[in-house]
């Protein structure tokens, strides 16, 4: 019998969306808006087509995160100095606030995740949804 892999990957999606929506609740940050804010917490000062791009979500559901949390006050836009047609998005002093409860709950749940996994297991489980993932990136 094949173990249903999508279905696990599936649960393992919802169950982190619960996580760190309960982690990050006090900022009101939801389970679409927290990705945008981890790569933004990497990465500031990007497009919000690089954001579409790096995260695999559709633009105009892209625009509807920024603007959400333009309103919550976690980011702002701020117009390209070499292409005014351009806004590049960075994290308010709110937004940085909220790096630390993200990084917790970021490590918390890699605990929670990987507790009874040996390291050797955790890079073989790496590798494997790496090339799940350029497999995917393939097909679409």
């Amino acid at each position: 019998m094949t173990r249903p892999i999508g279905r696990l990957i599936s649960i393992l999606h919802r169950r982190a969306q619960s996580h760190y929506t309960r982690a990050l609740k006090e900022f009101g940050i939801s389970s679409a808006e927290y990705p945008v804010l981890f790569l933004l917490q990497r990465r500031e000062g990007l497009t919000q087509d690089e954001i579409a791009a790096d995260l695999s979500i559709d633009k105009s559901a892209v625009t509807r995160i920024i603007q959400s949390l333009c309103e919550k006050q976690l980011i702002t836009r701020r117009q390209d100095d070499a292409d005014r047609r351009c806004n590049r998005i960075w994290l308010t002093e709110r937004g940085h606030a909220a790096a630390d409860p993200i990084q917790k709950a970021k490590k918390e749940w890699r605990a929670i995740l990987l507790d009874q996994i040996s390291e050797e297991e955790q890079d073989i489980l790496a590798d494997l949804l790496e090339r799940m993932a350029a497999n995917a990136e393939k097909w679409r």
